[in-house]
């Protein structure tokens, strides 16, 4: 058992269970979740394009690129820092998908989280989950295509999603193959004492 620090980042596959600890701190604990995804979908609502990924990872490489590649993890924690309210008792970060916005994260004593499951799981949880993102509606060779450029991109450039790398440097590694989310629930809680 781990009991997890004040911030902690959040990486992983898709349907792999993020949210799911983020939610539960929450929760549990009033830890304030954010979605470094919703960030770039309210930017992509801004310049009125759709939620596709490939929209999505131009709008995060661009951000990084002007910004630096652990901006939006550093804003995130410094927003946190400045916003605090009563009772709040922590920040998760969410979809960490590059290196140095993992180690953003450790450098202010946090921990990365990597979260994984089998992808025929997780594609079946997507579509299971109805979600209403216009992302989640793909065939299967799609959904590993999609991923397989986030996780092995071709540039080694730091401003680009690499999924592998945040893999790499991950403090904790988390697999769910649960077949019900109230198991990994429970799961977490008795791991990470929640």
């Amino acid at each position: 058992m781990t009991k997890l620090p004040e911030i902690i980042g959040l990486a992983g596959t898709n349907g792999a269970g993020k949210d799911t600890l983020g939610d539960l701190r929450l929760k549990l604990h009033n830890a304030r979740k954010v979605s470094l995804s919703d960030i770039l979908r309210d930017e992509a609502d801004k310049r009125g394009l759709p939620h596709e990924r490939i929209h999505l990872g131009a709008i995060s490489t661009e951000l990084s690129t002007q910004l630096g590649a652990g901006a939006l993890s550093l804003a995130t924690i410094k927003n946190f820092q400045e916003t605090r309210t009563y009772g709040e008792t922590g920040l998760s970060i969410v979809s960490i998908r590059r290196p140095d916005e993992g180690r953003a994260i450790q450098d202010v004593g946090g921990k990365l989280i990597w979260i994984d499951a089998d992808r025929h799981i997780r594609y079946q949880r997507i579509l299971d989950a109805n979600r209403g993102r216009v992302t989640d509606v793909k065939t299967f060779e799609e959904f590993c295509a999609e991923e397989d450029r986030e996780m092995y991109p071709e540039s080694p450039d730091p401003f680009t999603l690499n999924m592998s790398a945040v893999r790499d440097i991950a403090d904790i590694h988390v697999v769910n193959e649960f077949d019900s989310k109230t198991k990994f629930e429970k799961n977490l809680i008795k791991r990470f004492k929640l």
